[in-house]
């Protein structure tokens, strides 16, 4: 048999093994890949990276580097590319937790890098305040104080109209006579010690001015010095709100951000 004739039946036994085929196709692939890629092994230092080392080392250390800190720069940076590169080529970022929190990470706070600030309306703030009030209300404290005339003595009346225009006419009560009682309470406590009715009174009362009052068992001259707490001047009020709207705001937007980019796939669970 001629050696063409051989080699012809060589090449066609060869094409009809599938395992010639597989090898064949590899090769293909393999070559495609480093014709499109090149070397995966070759680190190409650009520009751009001694751009951005020397970059950050102005940000450290204020200054510009030399030429030696520069080259030692990028001699630590060639290091950390290719121990880098290795461990995608070995798939550690496929079964380490914490690197793939932290690439995780580093996409949320790629996305709310283009989150806009929203500024909220009126009618948001309005909303905002009235579901938590409570965020921004500090409890109210009423300072009070009290002289009393009981009823049973008979000149009480006489007394109490004696004391009114004493104090209407400026005088310190505590040069009067009688005791004056008082305390800075919050509305509760004010209740439990005074009664609900006389509690209600105090608190409605204009502060500074003595105003007559009574209960079961006297006749009362009553001041309400001052109420503390509350919710803070307005413009303090809104400038705390619009910090917190627009944080809740960009949350919410993040999310849906974050959850758009979580609904391009599809988990199953395999066996």
């Amino acid at each position: 048999m001629s050696s063409p004739t051989k080699a012809r039946k060589l090449t066609l036994a060869l094409r009809s093994e599938p395992t010639v085929h597989f090898l064949a196709l590899g090769a293909i692939l393999f070559l495609v890949y480093h014709l499109a890629v090149g070397n995966p092994r070759i680190v190409v230092v650009t520009h751009g990276v001694k751009a951005e080392l020397e970059r950050h080392f102005k940000d450290a250390n204020q200054r510009t580097p030399t030429p030696a800190e520069l080259a030692q720069e990028i001699h630590i940076w060639e290091g950390q590319e290719a121990l880098y590169r290795e461990a995608l080529r070995d798939r550690l970022d496929r079964n380490d937790s914490t690197i793939r929190a932290l690439l995780a990470d580093r996409i949320r706070a790629r996305v709310a890098l283009g989150v806009p600030r929203r500024e909220p309306s009126q009618a948001d703030l309005d909303a905002w305040l009235a579901a938590r009030r409570n965020l921004y209300e500090e409890p109210r404290r009423y300072e009070y104080e009290l002289i009393a005339f009981p009823k049973s003595e008979p000149s009480s009346a006489r007394q109490i109209e004696r004391y009114q225009r004493a104090l209407q006419a400026g005088a310190d009560p505590r040069t009067l006579g009688r005791p004056i009682t008082g305390a800075v309470l919050d509305s509760e406590a004010l209740r439990e010690r005074l009664g609900s009715d006389l509690a209600a009174r105090i608190q409605g009362l204009p502060p500074g001015s003595w105003q007559r009052l009574a209960n079961a068992d006297a006749l009362l001259l009553a001041r309400l010095v001052s109420v503390t707490g509350g919710l803070p001047a307005a413009e303090e009020l809104r400038r705390h709100m619009v910090v917190d709207w627009q944080y809740a705001d960009r949350q919410l937007a993040l999310g849906r951000a974050l959850q758009s980019i979580v609904d391009r796939y599809r988990f199953e669970e395999r066996p």
